[in-house]
C-alpha cells in the first residue's frame, strides 16, 4: 500500500491492491463505493483520529494544557497537516505514475519526502489558522526542524504499520487468483484437447461393423457398398478436419450427415434424418465431440430398439443472446430409456465438459418429445468463450 491511499488518492492513480483507504480497516466504512468526495471525508476522518490520538499521547506526558483547548489545536493542525500531505501524494502519482512499482529504497524515499514537505506545509497553515506567528520561525530553528521530521516519521510508520501487511496480503490473494486462473485454462485447454482427440477418432466397433457390412455388400450389391465406402470416407475426412482445428458447428453438422449416410445404408427405411442449421450460424465455433454423443444416444438407445426405427432431428437456432442445439428422436422416449442398458454416461460427460468451459452458462436439458421420443436441448452464450476457433 501507498501513502497516497492513506490520504484517499483516486484508484486510478496506483495499483488496484493499493487502492484502499485506511479507514476501511473498520467494516462499517467498506460499505460506501470509492469515490474522490468519499476519499475527501475520509481524510477528513482519519485526520481527525489522529488529532484524538496525539491529544491522548499529550495527556499521557502531563501536558499543562486543558483538554479541549489541546483538541482543538490538535484537529486544526492535523486537518493542515493530512489534506496537505493527501495533495502531495495525490500530485507525486501523477507526476510519477510508476513509483509504486520502483525499488524499495526509491519508493522508502518517496513516501519519507512527501510527508515531510505536507508536515512543513501543513504547519505554516495550521499556525495561520490559529494565530500563532511566532511558531512559524520556531519551525526553522534545529529543534523545530527536528520537530516536523520526528513528526513526519511517526505519520509515516503509523501508516505503514498498517499497510504493509495489508500490502503483503493482497499480493499473496493476487498471487492465488493469477494460480487459479492458469489452472482453470489449463484445465479447459486439457479439455478441449482431449475433446478434439475424441472426435478425431473413429468408435472402432462403428468402423469394424461399417467394413463388414461393405465387405458383405461387394459381390451382392456393389454400389451400395461403393456408396458406403465414399461416405465412411466423408467421414474420416470430416473427423480429421476437426482434428486439426475445424470446429464449427458446419463442420460438426458435415461430420453428422456423413455419419447418418452410413447408417442409412445399414438400418435402411428404419432410420431417416434432418439437419438443420441457418447459414449465419453454421460458421460459429463449437466445442468438438459436442453434438455426435447426443445423435448416437438418441440412435442407440432411442430407434435402434424400436422395431420400425424412427427419425433423428437436428435444429439449430439463435435465441436471446444464445446458440440453442436441439437434437429429436421418436423412439424410445426418455423415460422408457432408463429400464434398457443405457447408462446416461454420455449425457453426463456432456453436462461436465459444458460445465468446464462454460460454468452456469451452459445448459442441458432432456425431455420427452410429443407424441414420442425425446429431446435434447443445448444452449449455449454468445459468443462462444472458449471454443476452438
Amino acid at each position: 500500500m501507498t501513502m497516497s491511499e492513506s490520504m484517499g488518492q483516486p484508484a486510478a492513480a496506483c495499483d488496484p491492491a493499493q487502492t484502499r483507504h485506511p479507514l476501511e480497516l473498520i467494516p462499517i466504512f467498506r460499505r460506501w463505493p470509492r469515490s474522490f468526495l468519499r476519499d475527501l471525508v475520509y481524510t477528513g476522518i482519519w485526520n481527525t483520529l489522529l488529532a484524538m490520538l496525539f491529544t491522548g499521547l499529550a495527556l499521557v506526558f502531563d501536558v499543562r494544557v486543558p483538554v479541549l483547548d489541546l483538541f482543538r489545536m490538535n484537529f486544526v493542525f492535523a486537518q493542515c497537516l493530512g489534506y496537505p500531505i493527501y495533495g502531495m501524494f495525490l500530485l507525486g502519482d501523477q507526476l510519477f505514475p510508476g513509483i509504486h512499482r520502483r525499488s524499495i529504497l526509491v519508493r522508502t524515499i518517496y513516501y519519507v519526502t512527501l510527508p515531510v514537505l505536507g508536515v512543513f506545509a501543513g504547519y505554516v497553515l495550521g499556525a495561520l489558522i490559529i494565530g500563532l506567528p511566532e511558531f512559524r520561525g520556531w519551525m526553522l530553528t534545529a529543534r523545530g526542524i527536528t520537530s516536523v521530521l520526528a513528526l513526519s516519521l511517526v505519520i509515516t510508520a503509523i501508516l505503514l504499520m498498517i499497510f504493509v501487511p495489508r500490502e503483503r496480503a493482497a499480493r499473496a490473494e493476487a498471487a492465488m487468483a493469477r494460480e487459479q486462473a492458469r489452472l482453470a485454462a489449463s484445465e479447459r485447454e486439457t479439455t478441449q484437447a482431449r475433446m478434439q482427440l475424441l472426435e478425431a477418432q473413429i468408435e472402432p466397433h462403428f468402423l469394424y461393423n461399417t467394413m463388414a457390412h461393405v465387405v458383405s455388400l461387394i459381390d451382392t450389391d456393389p454400389d451400395t457398398a461403393k456408396g458406403m465406402l465414399e461416405r465412411l470416407i466423408a467421414l474420416l475426412r470430416s473427423s480429421a478436419s476437426a482434428g486439426n482445428g475445424g470446429g464449427t458447428l458446419q463442420a460438426q453438422a458435415d461430420h453428422l450427415r456423413a455419419y447418418l449416410d452410413l447408417l442409412v445404408l445399414r438400418m435402411g427405411p428404419r432410420l431417416a434424418w434432418t439437419i438443420d442449421v441457418p447459414p449465419d450460424l453454421a460458421r460459429l465455433p463449437l466445442p468438438p465431440m459436442l453434438l455426435q454423443p447426443v445423435v448416437e444416444n438418441a440412435i442407440k438407445h432411442g430407434l435402434e430398439p424400436k422395431v420400425d426405427g424412427g427419425k433423428v432431428a437436428l435444429v439449430a437456432r439463435r435465441d436471446a443472446g444464445r446458440l440453442v442445439l436441439t437434437v429429436t428422436d421418436t423412439g424410445m422416449g426418455f423415460r422408457e430409456r432408463r429400464t434398457t442398458n443405457s447408462t446416461g454416461l454420455g449425457l453426463a460427460n456432456l453436462r461436465a465438459r459444458l460445465a468446464a468451459l462454460y460454468g452456469n452458462a451452459a445448459t442441458v436439458t432432456i425431455e420427452d418429445n410429443v407424441p414420442a421420443g425425446a429431446r435434447v436441448t443445448i444452449a449455449l452464450p454468445l459468443p462462444l468463450p472458449g471454443a476452438p476457433q
